[in-house]
This record gives structure tokens, C-alpha cells and sequence, in this order.
């Protein structure tokens, strides 16, 4: 469902799925620690020099260039070309997060997580990174630099899209485990295709506003992006990955995650973002949700639902903050 149907079953005191009631309306707080990237105007409007819908890839990455979209810092540079270094040394990654002092406070935070049920109080950079390990620490920090610079715009509290967010990126993390694919990898890639709604915010904002409005469903959502946009909000996202040199196995996957089997060659990651998302859009996901998702994407992922059913995870331990 879009946020903003979501939001009214919150105002309306319908039980939120994580737990309790909340509501996406509030004002965004100052987002910090993000590294150097600057921070976005909410609710600004690109002067695109294309009209609606953008009609070519290339059109899309000149209005994307018109949106002022906050550039990578330095260290989430860094962070990016680490995505693809299998061979990244512990001491590399601890010194790149040590100089950002919000990002180092972050990880000895995720450290300490009870899910993690360390004995005693995780204190430094190395103990942390041993808990949580190299591939997590080097999404996560990029995620963290991501996540606070992508301001929602008004109307959209940002606690609140950002659990969107991590129950999209929690699914895909379980999924490629079960469908053996990089689960960090899965993580990261659901994460940036959820924020993708944000950036066709900044592309049109009566578009997202229409979208959130009207749409019922996930699916749905994706439709009508494309309809009034021209692209859906993992495309968009793709096209910003490039542009910030993120590998392109996750660039193919986020362009293709909306309609994964629509396309000769598959991405296995762009079909586990898409079972994803569209468990991440239903209010508790149980065997009935599983036995929904799309039959053919199950069968190229070779995923079997009576497995999945008997492991369903548990969707509180997917929201531990990223800021």
C-alpha cells in the first residue's frame, strides 16, 4: 500500500505491523552524521528540461542531474568501491569509520543490539565490526550516509518510511539467504529501491503525491510510477546508482526488481528485492502471504513456500535504527 494509505490506517489507531500505532505525519528532524553529503530541500522540484513522463534513460539522467541530488561524501565513496573488495582489510574499514564520529557512534550502537546478546558492552570500532562482521558494517555504513541524506518531504515522517525501508531490505536479507545469494548484498539493494520513492519526490512532487494517494498496493505503486513518471522508483534508483558508481550487479538488479521476469537475462537479485517488497507491503506476513507471492518467481529462485513458512522471521528484528 503507499505510505500515505498506510498513514491513515495509523491515524485511524489500526494496529501498525510492527507493533502498536503510529503516524507518518510529524516534522523531520536535522538528520546527522551525514558525512559530508549535503542535505537535500524536501519537497523541492527538479526544473526538468523533459516533460512527464521521462520517455529515455537518458532524459532521466539529465533530470536526475537537475535535482541536485546530494553527492557522495568522501568516505561513502569509499564505501561504495568497498562493496565490491572481497579482500577488505578489518583495519582499512575501521579507519575510514573512525573519522566520522555519528557513524562510529552507530556501529558501537548496532553492536549492542540485543539481537547480537554479546556478554559484555561493545566499546571499540574492531570489537564491533568482529560482532557484526566486514560485508554488514560496509552496507550498513553506507546505508547510514544514504538514508540521512534522502530527507522525505513534508508530510512523511522519516522514522516511519525508514522502517518501510528496513522491512523491505529485512525480507531480501532472508530471502537470499534461503535463495543463496550475497545477503548483504540483498540487503542493501532493497534498501535503495524502498528509497526510491523519495527521488521521484524530488523528480515531481504532485507525482509521488498522486501516487501515495491513489495507490492500494505495491504493485500498484510501481504502476503508476511509470505511468505519470515514466519509470518506477527502482528504476529511478538504478539510474542514481550508476551515477554514484555502485557496482552494476546492484544498478541491474534495482531497474529490474518491479518486474524481474521481464527481461532475458534474470538478476536472482532483482527477484528477491521484488518477493521483498512485496512481503514488506503486507501488514503481517504469515503462510497466506507466502502462498500470494508470484509463482514463477518463487520457481526462479527455487524457493520453496512450505520451507519458508516454517521460517518466517520475525519483522521487529529488521528496525534497528540507521541513524
Amino acid at each position: 500500500m503507499g505510505l500515505r494509505a498506510w498513514a491513515l490506517a495509523c491515524k485511524a489507531n489500526i494496529p501498525h505491523p510492527s507493533g502498536g500505532s503510529q503516524r507518518f505525519w510529524g516534522t523531520n528532524r536535522p538528520s546527522p552524521g551525514t558525512g559530508g553529503i549535503p542535505l537535500p530541500l524536501p519537497g523541492r522540484r527538479c526544473e526538468l528540461f523533459v516533460q512527464l513522463p521521462i520517455q529515455t534513460s537518458e532524459q532521466l539522467a539529465h533530470a536526475l542531474a537537475d535535482c541536485d541530488l546530494p553527492p557522495l561524501s568522501g568516505i561513502a565513496a569509499q564505501l561504495v568501491a568497498a562493496l565490491a573488495d572481497e579482500q577488505l582489510d578489518i583495519t582499512y574499514l575501521r579507519d575510514l569509520i573512525a573519522q566520522d564520529p555519528a557513524l562510529t557512534a552507530a556501529v558501537l550502537r548496532w553492536a549492542n543490539s540485543p539481537i547480537y546478546g554479546t556478554a559484555r558492552r561493545v566499546n571499540t570500532l574492531d570489537a564491533a565490526i568482529s560482532i557484526l562482521g566486514l560485508a554488514k558494517v560496509k552496507v550498513r555504513a553506507l546505508a547510514f550516509f544514504i538514508t540521512n541524506a534522502m530527507t522525505p518531504p513534508p508530510g512523511i515522517n522519516r522514522e516511519v518510511f525508514l522502517e518501510s525501508c528496513m522491512h523491505s531490505a529485512g525480507y531480501a536479507m532472508w530471502l537470499a539467504v534461503a535463495a543463496g545469494l550475497n545477503e548483504s548484498e540483498a540487503w542493501l539493494t532493497a534498501l535503495l529501491a524502498r528509497l526510491g520513492e523519495l527521488v521521484i519526490g524530488r523528480l515531481d512532487a504532485p507525482a509521488l503525491d498522486y501516487v501515495e494517494s491513489h495507490s492500494q498496493s505495491v504493485q500498484q505503486r510501481w504502476a503508476m510510477e511509470r505511468e505519470r513518471v515514466g519509470f518506477d522508483e527502482g528504476q529511478v534508483m538504478a539510474a542514481v546508482a550508476r551515477h554514484w558508481f555502485f557496482p552494476e550487479a546492484i544498478a541491474d538488479a534495482l531497474s529490474k526488481c518491479s518486474q524481474p521476469l521481464g527481461y532475458m537475462v534474470l538478476s536472482p537479485l532483482a527477484a528477491v528485492v521484488h518477493l521483498a517488497m512485496l512481503l514488506a507491503d503486507q501488514p503481517v506476513v504469515d503462510a497466506g502471504s507466502l502462498q500470494a507471492l508470484p509463482a514463477d518467481v518463487l520457481a526462479a529462485l527455487n524457493l520453496q513456500v512450505e520451507w519458508m513458512a516454517q521460517h518466517i522471521p520475525e519483522r521487529a528484528s529488521f528496525t534497528d535504527s540507521l541513524g
